[in-house]
């Protein structure tokens, strides 16, 4: 995964709850209660034991597992899911992880979120993107919680307006589980990652280049805009077509842009990109001139860089240079 791939930016608060439920039982437990879910549960650690209580809305929690799970989503559907974290015995350090996504996974690729504890950003971009990033772990608390004392996970989401509607039917769950240490009689110097021996998730699918023939197409891409400052208005017009919606960018913003949806779009069509109402570049989603991940629109002032890039038939396309 390229540095590109792994930024971390800036993402606006999303609003209006959707429609989540949960999928499935986390893998390997017997039981599993869902939508509001409560569940104390004692981890063992070389120091002594810690109680951690966890509190979720519309998720599944099983031993320190919290699954969030989605299906049955509109194109558009956006919203937030708590978890309510405490430690009730002894003050704790408290690390989190992700658990790998699937090697493909639709609705996970689409859905664009954000994951922030107790205020603080852990990772944004879409849920397959948040998944890989933490999977080596995290360490939530910059100092030890105080028992009782709520700690809050947020994950903030998106299904855009803009995705394909082949995603109808798909369903994903994203998976978090936590562990805790007791900071009696273990100073700072002497902690240790209980995630320390995970190993990365396993690299995606191989790439494909920019496909010139056979009638595939760029179905979708993610970009950034890079700046100069904002709030600018940014515009993506199709030549033939429906076009997507304006919206408002700050340096730092992504966001992602159907650019294929059968049958509204045939043939060698230009996508325009405008900012402030000044066109600045062009490109064909028939793949006529190189295009992928690390392309720059540029102007020579106002900067978007395409982040992900899939075509029709799903493939994740190569980076490709300016």
């Amino acid at each position: 995964m390229s540095r590109r791939h792994m930024y971390l930016s800036r993402r606006q608060v999303l609003a209006a709850v959707g429609t989540v439920g949960t999928v499935g039982a986390v893998a390997g437990a017997g039981t599993s209660a869902y939508l509001s879910d409560r569940e104390t549960y004692t981890n063992a650690a070389t120091a002594g034991t810690v109680d951690i209580d966890v509190a979720c809305d519309a998720c599944s929690a099983v031993g320190g597992t919290l699954a969030f799970g989605f299906d049955d989503l509109d194109r558009g559907a956006a919203g937030t899911l708590e978890a309510s974290i405490s430690v009730e015995s002894n003050p704790a350090r408290l690390w989190l992880r992700t658990s790998c996504p699937p090697e493909t996974d639709p609705l996970g690729d689409a859905i664009e979120g954000s994951l922030t504890a107790d205020g603080t950003r852990l990772a944004t971009g879409t849920l397959t993107t948040i998944s890989r990033v933490l999977a080596t772990g995290v360490r939530l608390d910059s100092d030890c919680l105080e028992p009782a004392t709520p700690f809050d996970l947020e994950l903030e989401w998106e299904l855009p307006e803009t995705v394909s509607d082949t995603l109808a039917g798909e369903s994903t769950t994203f998976v978090v589980s936590l562990v805790a240490e007791q900071c009696r009689h273990v100073d700072e110097a002497s902690v240790a990652d209980p995630f320390a021996g995970v190993e990365p998730c396993a690299e995606p699918p191989a790439c494909v280049e920019c496909p010139r023939s056979g009638g595939k197409r760029i179905a979708s891409a993610t970009f950034e805009y890079d700046g100069p400052g904002g709030p600018v208005g940014l515009e993506l017009v199709r030549s033939v077509g429906t076009s997507e919606p304006g919206r408002t960018v700050e340096p730092g913003d992504t966001f992602t842009a159907l650019l294929h949806d059968p049958p509204d779009i045939k043939g060698n069509a230009d996508f325009d990109v405008i900012v402030d109402g000044t066109t600045i570049g062009d490109f064909h989603i028939s793949c006529s001139r190189p295009f992928g991940p690390g392309l720059e629109i540029t102007d020579g002032t106002h900067t978007l860089t395409v982040l992900e890039a899939v075509d029709t038939d799903g493939n994740r396309l190569c980076e490709v240079s300016n």
